[in-house]
């Protein structure tokens, strides 16, 4: 969308004023990226197919009565998705 002639003037001074005020906030502001939809929806779809994944694992071990597949589900469960999220959430902040 392009803004008209006093517009852009206007946004270029208010660009000019905050990088003299604060120079490393319009640093950051200028290698900010938006996070793209399509990576946040993937990383959600994933979280939660290893939670049911995991809630799955977990039950088979109850069942069966094996230590490693209980705990081998919570960590699918708890550690995946908690990696994806904070993996996601660093991304953003890039």
């Amino acid at each position: 969308m392009a803004l008209h002639g006093e517009e852009q003037r206007r946004l270029t001074e208010i660009e000019r004023q905050l990088a003299e005020e604060n120079p490393r906030l319009a640093q950051r502001l200028s290698e900010l990226r938006p996070m793209r939809v399509p990576s946040v929806v993937f990383a959600m779809i994933g979280a939660l197919c290893s939670v049911i994944a995991g809630l799955f694992i977990m039950v088979a071990g109850a069942q069966v009565q094996t230590a490693f597949l209980i705990i081998f589900g919570a960590v699918l469960t708890c550690g995946v998705p908690t990696a994806i999220l904070w993996r996601t959430w660093l991304y953003r902040l890039r």
